[in-house]
């Protein structure tokens, strides 16, 4: 091969709006999100080209920011990542971080940095002919345990309903988004006391309504509760909060960079850690959060509720540096799938890991096509 084989040639971010209901395959109304009515997944999906045809894909967090996210990937990081050497990806990130932190090294300047990065190590392990996990030190197993993440419902009724069909599509671990007791009394009578059931709250509180609402749910066996604090990176608060109610805190899908992690964890904030492969800074950060969460002793539970690549970048990493971990996986029904029923439990509840080159599998091109949000191109 040339020496310009693994020069990036060409960055495309492709938008794309695929319709899902969070009430399963007979559909309902659709919710809300940032103040907007949801009823597609926004996938930003993130196409880098070598010089001599290598195409690696990456994915930064798009919910409800596609326009500015693709705007960010093409105006800011594509004219400085292009006639880069792809293998370079660590230096790529720092340079990168470095270059634009003029714009802030958070939010949404770092979920197309998290995109690129998935991307580039996709293409360091098609070059190399090892699967992402095999770069990452070996998978340490082929499986990995999901739980399903329901949508907020308000409805103690709703969530009943959907706990009980997650757990007859054959999953042992449930996510309610309620910010009541009331609806994880009632899952907990649904599934008994051996499912672990977690509750993401979203950072509704102030350290005291926190110490109340968690006074209240703490009788159901809340495996953990996730995020219970405004603002998220109140790391003082949280600790206190952890130490003083008993219940194991989680925290991390709204940190960016291992160097907000290590603030979490040093104030001894969470039990669990959770960062996003598409908005920590992509793979080469989340392995720095590994990291340190292991030098902390803090388990290690990934925020992945995508259907891209950042959802197969999370299977690799689970399979590999954070083995104890469980997958996050939106339980909704998804008009078309990027990568066929690798999305979809089996009736375990687990989710197969793929074993080819790099991420392992590509997104379908017709889906692509099919889905793609022209309006914004």
């Amino acid at each position: 091969m040339s020496e310009n084989t693994f020069r990036i040639a060409k960055i495309d971010a492709i938008p794309l709006e695929i319709p899902f209901s969070p009430f399963g395959k007979d559909g309902g109304p659709a919710k809300e999100f940032a103040g907007n009515r949801w009823n597609a997944l926004s996938v930003l999906l993130i196409r880098v080209e070598t010089e001599e045809g290598l195409v690696g894909w990456g994915e930064g967090f798009s919910y409800n920011c596609l326009r500015p996210l693709k705007a960010v990937v093409e105006d800011m990081i594509a004219p400085v990542a292009v006639g880069r050497d792809a293998r370079d990806v660590r230096t790529i990130s720092e340079d990168l971080q470095r270059g634009m932190h003029l714009w802030g090294r958070y939010g949404i300047t770092i979920f197309g940095l998290s995109g690129l990065d998935i991307a580039l190590w996709d293409i360091i392990g098609k070059a190399s002919g090892q699967s992402l996990s095999s770069l990452l030190g070996g998978a340490r197993r082929t499986k990995v345990p999901g739980y399903a993440s329901l949508f907020r419902y308000g409805d103690t009724d709703v969530v009943g309903d959907r706990a009980q069909a997650a757990l007859d599509d054959g999953y042992t671990i449930l996510k309610l988004h309620e910010v009541t007791a009331e609806p994880l009394a009632r899952v907990r009578e649904i599934a008994g006391d051996a499912v672990p059931v977690t509750v993401d709250t979203n950072c509704p509180w102030t350290p005291q309504q926190a110490r109340d609402a968690i006074a209240a749910m703490k009788p159901y066996d809340p495996y953990w509760i996730e995020e219970p604090l405004f603002p998220p990176e109140d790391w003082q608060a949280l600790a206190s909060l952890q130490r003083d109610t008993g219940v194991r805190l989680a925290a991390g899908e709204n940190a960016c960079t291992a160097m907000e992690f290590g603030q979490m964890l040093r104030a001894g904030a969470v039990s669990f850690a959770q960062p996003s492969a598409t908005k920590v800074g992509g793979i080469t950060e989340f392995v720095k959060v590994v990291t340190l969460a292991n030098h902390y002793g803090v388990g290690v539970m990934p925020h992945s509720p995508y259907f891209g690549p950042g959802f197969v970048a999370s299977l690799h990493l689970l399979a590999s540096i954070a083995p104890e971990g469980w997958l996050e996986r939106f339980y909704l029904s998804v008009e078309a799938s990027l990568y066929g029923d690798l999305i979809d439990p089996d009736a375990q509840g687990t989710f197969s890991v793929p074993d080819g080159p790099g991420l392992g599998i590509d997104p379908d091109p017709d889906v692509i096509r099919d889905y793609r949000a022209k309006t914004l191109d």
